[in-house]
């Protein structure tokens, strides 16, 4: 019996992206959908990394890293990075499952 179909870190990002895409609308003011969609091609990013720590509090259950990924987007800035939306995803095809922390 073979594990878990995981998504790549690259088509997990992508998965992360398009869901922060359609929910933005609902968690977001249009003055920041506005400043992402005009300054995105210049300074927008999408990163992925292993999930926080900080996760297994907000969402009540254990993060095992290997089937999860944090990803975090928003615009690179001079002064500091201004962060939309923070997204823990899983990597496992099979069990699918999404909390994002939006820019407040």
């Amino acid at each position: 019996m073979s594990g878990p179909r995981l998504f790549t870190e690259e088509e997990i990002t992508h998965h992360a992206y398009e869901v922060f895409l359609e929910l933005a609308p609902e968690h977001l003011s249009e003055q920041d959908i506005e400043d992402f969609n005009e300054h995105r091609e210049a300074l927008g990013f999408i990163e992925e990394s292993a999930p926080g720590e900080h996760w297994q509090n907000i969402v009540a259950m254990e993060i095992e890293p290997q089937y999860y990924s944090e990803v975090t987007i928003g615009l690179e800035l001079e002064n500091e990075d201004l962060i939309f939306a923070q997204v823990l995803i899983s990597r496992d095809q099979d069990a699918p499952f999404c909390h994002i922390i939006w820019k407040e």
